[in-house]
C-alpha cells in the first residue's frame, strides 16, 4: 500500500512519524492549523507532518514502464497481496461499483477465502437505505450465498477509532468505520478491504474531451460531453479546456486554477482557527498552491492531466481504525503505477449503459464482460446522512486549551467540512496528550 515516509532531524527516512520525532515528540500545532486553510480544508489530505522537526514525504509512484499492461490482472494481483495469509476476509460495501469490484476479485481467488461483507446502512439522498442497495447487488451478481452480509446501523456506532501518530483521521464517519473494523475482527476476518481511492484514481477526469477523442474517437467524445454536462462547469468547462490547449503552459495553468479551484487563488483560513495560527496557515497554503501550479506548468499538463493529478495527489493515509488490517487494492503501489501509465481517455467507456458506468469505465472493466450488464447504473450520494451525522455541537476542550481553535467559532460554524476536520483534530489532539506528547507549543 502507498504510505507516507518521514524525515527527522537526523535526516533518516523512516516509515513512522515517531521514529523520526525521536524520544521527545512534540505536536506541531502549526501543522494541524494548516488543515483549516483552503485548499486543505476541502481536499482532505495531510498538509505536512504533525510533529515538530519531522518532514512528511508524500508517496507518488512513477507510471509503470510497461505502459500499464493488463489492468485487470494487476488489480487481481493487488487483491491477492491484500489478503495473503488471511484465513477470512471482510469487505466494506458502500453500494457503488468500486467496493463491489474488490468483493468480486476476492471471491475469484482460488481458493476463495470465507468472506464477510459489511455495509453501513446509511440512507442515501434518494431515501434508499444502503443495505437495500447492497442486497440487490449481491442478488444481481449471484453472490448472496457466497458472502455473509452484516448490516451496521450508523446510529448504533459508538466505537472510537484507535489513536495513531500518523495524524487526525480524515474519513467522513470514523465511528462507523471503527465499528465495522471491530465487528469484522470479531467475525474472524484478518483483513478489511474497501474501494477507497477509486473515485480519485480511476474515474475519468473533467476536461478530458480531447483525451477521450484520442482513444475512442470523436463520437465517443460527444458522448463524454453529454455525460459531463452536470459536472463542474459542464460543457462550458470542457470547451474552455479545449481552447486552453492553445495557450502557453503558464497561462493554461493559471486559467485551469481560476476555473477549477477558485479557492486556491485566494486561500482562506476557517474562522474556527485561533487568530495566532492563521497567518502561518495561509503562508503555507499560498506556497503550496504556487508549487502545485508550477509543477503543472513545468510538466505542460493539459487541464485534464492537471485535474487527474490534483484529485489523487497528495493522498491522505488512513491507518487502521480498529484491531484489524485495513487496505484498498486501488491504493496498491503497482496498481496505481499501472493506472498512471494509461492514457486518461482509457478511463472512459463509451459503450457503458449509463453515465455512471461510462465515467467509471476503468472500474467496470475489472468485471467480466457478461457481468457488466448487471452492475449498478447510478452513483449514490450520502450528503444528507453526512450532514445529520455532524448536526450537533462539537466540543473542543483540548484544541481550545492549547490555543489552536476558537470554541465560540466552532459552535457557530455550519460548514460540514469544517466540522469534520474539527472533530478529527480534537480527537487526535486529546489522544496525543493522553499518549504523553507535548502539545503546549
Amino acid at each position: 500500500m502507498l504510505r507516507p515516509m518521514f524525515v527527522g532531524p537526523d535526516g533518516r527516512v523512516v516509515p513512522h512519524p515517531l521514529q523520526a520525532a525521536g524520544p521527545t515528540a512534540t505536536v506541531d500545532l502549526a501543522g494541524l492549523a494548516r488543515l483549516f486553510a483552503t485548499p486543505v480544508l476541502f481536499g482532505e489530505f495531510a498538509p505536512s507532518s504533525y510533529w515538530h522537526g519531522v518532514e512528511l514525504v508524500w508517496p507518488y509512484p512513477q507510471p509503470a514502464s510497461s505502459g500499464g499492461g493488463d489492468l485487470g490482472g494487476t488489480f487481481a494481483a493487488a487483491v491477492a497481496r491484500c489478503v495473503r495469509n488471511a484465513d477470512q476476509v471482510a469487505v466494506a460495501l458502500s453500494g457503488g461499483i468500486d467496493s463491489l469490484a474488490v468483493l468480486w476479485h476476492v471471491l475469484a481467488l482460488d481458493p476463495a477465502p470465507p468472506v464477510h461483507a459489511f455495509t453501513a446502512n446509511l440512507v442515501d439522498d434518494t431515501r434508499v437505505p444502503a443495505a437495500t442497495v447492497v442486497v440487490r447487488q449481491l442478488d444481481d451478481l449471484g453472490l448472496s450465498k457466497r458472502v455473509a452480509l452484516h448490516v451496521v446501523e450508523p446510529d448504533r456506532c459508538m466505537v472510537a477509532p484507535g489513536w495513531s501518530a500518523y495524524g487526525p483521521r480524515m474519513d467522513a464517519l470514523p465511528a462507523v468505520n471503527a465499528t465495522i473494523a471491530r465487528l469484522a475482527a470479531q467475525a474472524g476476518a484478518n483483513v478489511l478491504l474497501s474501494g477507497n481511492g477509486a473515485d480519485e484514481l480511476v474515474s475519468v477526469p473533467r476536461y478530458a474531451v480531447a483525451e477521450v477523442a484520442a482513444v475512442h474517437g470523436w463520437r465517443a467524445a460527444r458522448q463524454y460531453l453529454a455525460d459531463m454536462a452536470g459536472a463542474g462547469h459542464g460543457r462550458t468547462g470542457e470547451y474552455a479546456a479545449l481552447a486552453a490547449r492553445m495557450l502557453p503552459a503558464s497561462a493554461r495553468t493559471r486559467a485551469y486554477a481560476a476555473v477549477t479551484w477558485p479557492e486556491w487563488c485566494v486561500p482562506r483560513a476557517s474562522p474556527v482557527l485561533a487568530r495566532k495560527w492563521r497567518d502561518d496557515a495561509l503562508t503555507w497554503a499560498r506556497q503550496w498552491v504556487i508549487d502545485i501550479l508550477d509543477g503543472h506548468t513545468v510538466a505542460r499538463r493539459s487541464w485534464a492531466a492537471a485535474y487527474a493529478r490534483d484529485c489523487w495527489w497528495p493522498r491522505a493515509y488512513l491507518p487502521p481504525s480498529g484491531p484489524i488490517i485495513e487496505a484498498s487494492p486501488f491504493c496498491d503501489q503497482d496498481f496505481v503505477a499501472a493506472v498512471c501509465a494509461k492514457p486518461l481517455g482509457e478511463r472512459y467507456d463509451p459503450v457503458g449503459r449509463s453515465p455512471y458506468l461510462r465515467v467509471k469505465g476503468m472500474v467496470a472493466a475489472l468485471f467480466p464482460t457478461d457481468v457488466r450488464a448487471r452492475l449498478p447504473a447510478t452513483k449514490r450520494y450520502y450528503t444528507q446522512a453526512l450532514a445529520r451525522a455532524y448536526a450537533g455541537p462539537i466540543a473542543v476542550p483540548t484544541a481550545a486549551a492549547v490555543g489552536l481553535l476558537d470554541p465560540a467559532a466552532v459552535a457557530a460554524t455550519e460548514c460540514i467540512a469544517t466540522k469534520m476536520t474539527t472533530a478529527a483534530v480534537e480527537a487526535w489532539l486529546s489522544g496525543a496528550v493522553a499518549a504523553g506528547a507535548d502539545a503546549a507549543r
